[in-house]
Order: C-alpha cells, then sequence, then structure tokens
C-alpha cells in the first residue's frame, strides 16, 4: 500500500465549506465519496485520509492538499473524471509520501485577497502606498487575538511576509505563514481596506498587535470570503508529479469563467444604460 499526497483546486461557491459534514454538501466530503467510488479508499478512517486545510464556506483554493493511502496506483484523470462535471474541484499533482505523512504540517502556506482597483476606488479611500505601510505592521510575531475568531488555540502568530502585489487591474494581499488563524486573514484585511475610516485609537496598528491593550475588541466585518484563495502549502522534501492534462482543463475552465463573467459585464452595462436613459 502506497501513501499519496494530492494538490488540488477547488472553488468554494456551491459548498458548505471544505470541511466534510453529515449533512451538507461540502469539499472534503465530495472528494472522499469520490476516491470511494473510484475505488482508491474503502473509508477516510481506514486508509487514513488527511487534508491540510479546511477552508471556510465561499473560500477557494488553487493548491490546498490532501493524503491517503492505496493499493491502486494514482491516476488523476480517473479521480477528476468523477469529480463534478462543473469541474469545481479538479486534482492537478500528486506526490508519493511516507507512510506516517500528514498534510497538516507544511513549512508553510500562502494565502491571497484579491481586490479589484475598481471595488477599491468605490468601498475605500485607500491607495496601495497606504494599504503596503499598514500592512507592514503585521509582519512578523504578535498577538492576533484582535484579528481572529477565536477558537481554543493561542492567538500568538507569525506572519513571515505581508505582500501587496499590484496588477493591471487588482490588487493582491499575499500572506504567507506557517500558521493561521480562523478569519485571520480576512478580518486582517478587512481592517487594513477600512483603515481611514478608523478612529485614532483603532488606527494604531501596533498596540493592538501587543498583548497588553485597553482596546478589546475591533467590531469589524471580515472581508468577503469570495476573494479568498488559498494558494499553496508548500513541503520543502516533497516533488509534485504535475498532470499536463489537468493544468490544461483548469487553464481552460478559468477562459470559459472569463469569458461568462464579461457576457455578464455586457448585461450589466446595458441595463445601467437603460436606466441612465429613462
Amino acid at each position: 500500500m502506497k501513501r499519496y499526497a494530492v494538490r488540488v483546486f477547488y472553488e468554494g461557491k456551491g459548498y458548505f465549506g471544505y470541511q466534510r459534514q453529515l449533512d451538507k454538501k461540502t469539499t472534503e466530503g465530495t472528494i472522499i465519496q469520490t476516491l470511494k467510488e473510484t475505488g482508491y479508499i474503502d473509508s477516510p478512517e481506514e486508509n487514513y485520509f488527511r487534508s491540510a486545510s479546511r477552508t471556510d464556506k465561499c473560500v477557494n483554493a488553487i493548491g490546498n492538499v490532501f493524503s491517503f493511502n492505496s493499493e491502486k496506483k494514482i491516476i488523476l484523470e480517473e479521480i477528476n473524471a468523477a469529480l463534478p462535471k462543473d469541474k469545481s474541484i479538479i486534482c492537478w499533482g500528486y506526490s508519493d509520501v511516507d507512510t506516517d505523512f500528514s498534510p497538516k504540517y507544511s513549512n508553510w502556506k500562502r494565502y491571497w485577497y484579491i481586490v479589484s482597483k475598481e471595488f477599491l476606488e468605490a468601498h475605500s479611500t485607500m491607495t496601495v502606498d497606504k494599504i503596503s505601510t499598514v500592512s507592514s505592521h503585521f509582519v512578523g510575531e504578535h498577538d492576533f487575538s484582535l484579528f481572529c475568531k477565536k477558537d481554543d488555540r493561542k492567538t500568538t502568530r507569525k506572519i513571515d511576509d505581508l505582500n501587496v502585489l499590484e496588477q493591471e487591474n487588482s490588487i493582491i494581499l499575499e500572506f504567507i505563514s506557517s500558521s493561521f488563524l480562523w478569519e485571520q486573514v480576512r478580518r486582517i484585511t478587512s481592517y487594513i481596506l477600512n483603515f481611514n475610516e478608523l478612529v485614532e485609537e483603532l488606527q494604531d496598528t501596533k498596540t493592538l498587535l501587543a498583548e497588553q491593550r485597553s482596546v478589546q475588541a475591533l467590531n469589524i466585518e471580515p472581508a468577503d470570503p469570495n476573494q479568498l484563495v488559498l494558494v499553496e502549502h508548500f513541503y520543502e522534501d516533497i516533488e509534485w508529479n504535475i498532470s499536463k492534462k489537468t493544468k490544461e482543463l483548469i487553464v481552460k475552465k478559468f477562459v470559459d469563467e472569463k469569458l461568462k463573467i464579461k457576457q455578464r459585464e455586457v448585461f450589466f452595462v446595458s441595463a445601467l444604460d437603460f436606466f441612465d436613459n429613462l
């Protein structure tokens, strides 16, 4: 029996988050059911199925990772053929790994939060330079208790990098760390994008990240999960076998989705013109 790690792309919409749930359609549940139907596993318990990240509802992923034991030689095209026809989940790389491998323990992981410049101009007074300045305060080890949805974990974390990547029509907040807290990226992003509207006390970012502080809550809603992307998990000793066919499948999906968005955009522009001329 071999153990495999698999890199998977998925869209968050249409699923109740990644983590399997008995009575809801989830990404992980769909993957497990597909592996059972194609004969790769008997059950997640027997085949030691594990996932790297359990993303929230509507959060997307380019390279989340899951692993399992199997007697069957892995063929990504076979798995993808049994996954949803809308290609909302696509497995695109795999590696043979040690029997005790758990994808949860990557060296680091990367998230993108993507904001269109048009959206930024309409909903924020922040410039790219100001976003970069505020973002820099979050790099390093801090107490992020004001910037997460608390659970039973300690809230001290280290963000290795928070880069602001400017593209033609968008900016990307790129977060890199070995460990993130629940809603941490979305809450930091919301704080940054709304920074100019905050009262002076809440603009003292360094104090908000200190263990001793007077502020107990920010009362800022986390940013929209639809724009958050889990880009990758990095493992120092893993070499990935990337399927050319599945890579082409993902590229085709992106092109098709882009065309659909353009078609919708034409509709909205035409509808706006109609009402403007009433």
